[in-house]
């Protein structure tokens, strides 16, 4: 055979690998999976999520939601990218810190990019009580990437109203908090924590630092719970609070006992 026809046969085979790669839908390895499937894909791809937070781990929570192709993200921050933030809050890059964008507005360019059929909605501000009901309003699932206690109380609160649920999560020093909330179903973070003013001292990575592995670690334990939820698999959502030191390689599950005077307990359905 000739150099020339050794060639073109080889042009010809490329050609037909580039075509069966365009064949395959989008989002295929997730249909693939057993858990998963193509009818959990068509569910995840209806949903509406609200990502609380683009720092450490709103940053990567965001990513993962979008490519997952999430039908609709609403994403809140009301910070602007810094050069110190870039170590772990990977959706950024060098420009954003110079580009005047706020952090909601960089994300919004970002993952319009990475996934253009997501609807992204960008919200520059805070999450507080004059926020919090217009933010969750439309929202079937909360993912939390907040570092502001008194913000997760609000969220918390409300998800309970809506009875919708709620991914908490939480990244300081080397270790990560995460834990699945399912009103009706689950303790709630008031069960965890009843007195918000008892953890307002806690450890915050701006005092004391954090490691990024461990940021993005909890991020995407947090996705995977959210994936669980929007495809109706409650069932294999965590049962209590997973604890996890990444630098020391400790891993547990903490239980959460629901606290009867908590009112999460209102919000249980009564056996018939």
């Amino acid at each position: 055979m000739s150099r020339e026809s050794r060639a073109s046969r080889g042009e010809e085979r490329r050609k037909g690998q580039v075509n069966m790669a365009q064949d395959i839908p989008r989002y295929n390895r997730h249909e693939l999976l057993r858990v998963i499937g193509e009818e959990g894909q068509k569910r995840i791809e209806k949903a509406r999520v609200l990502v609380a937070g683009l720092g450490a781990l709103g940053s990567l929570i965001s990513i993962l939601l979008a490519r997952a192709g999430v039908g609709m993200l609403r994403i809140v921050d009301l910070d602007a990218p810094e050069l110190h933030n870039l170590h772990r809050q990977i959706l950024y890059d060098e420009e954003d810190t110079r580009s005047g964008l706020s952090k909601a507005q960089a994300a919004a360019q970002h993952l319009g990019r990475a996934n253009s059929t997501v609807q992204i909605e960008p919200v520059v501000g805070a999450i507080g009580p004059e926020s919090i009901a217009e933010l969750t309003t439309g929202i079937d699932l909360v993912v939390d990437a907040l570092d502001n206690i008194s913000a997760r109380y609000f969220v918390n609160d409300r998800i309970l109203e809506l009875g919708i649920p709620y991914v908490f999560g939480g990244a300081v020093e080397t270790v990560g908090n995460v834990m699945t909330i399912i009103p009706g179903k689950t303790p709630c973070l008031r069960c965890l924590w009843p007195d918000p003013y008892a953890v307002a001292d806690h450890p915050r990575a701006s005092t004391v630092g954090v490691l990024s592995a461990a940021a993005t670690a909890v991020a995407s334990v947090q996705v995977t719970e959210a994936l669980k939820i929007l495809v109706g698999r409650h069932e294999d959502a965590l049962a209590g609070l997973l604890v996890m030191d990444l630098w020391h390689n400790q891993f547990h599950v903490a239980p959460v006992a629901p606290d009867p005077r908590c009112r999460c307990r209102v919000y249980v359905p009564k056996a018939p």
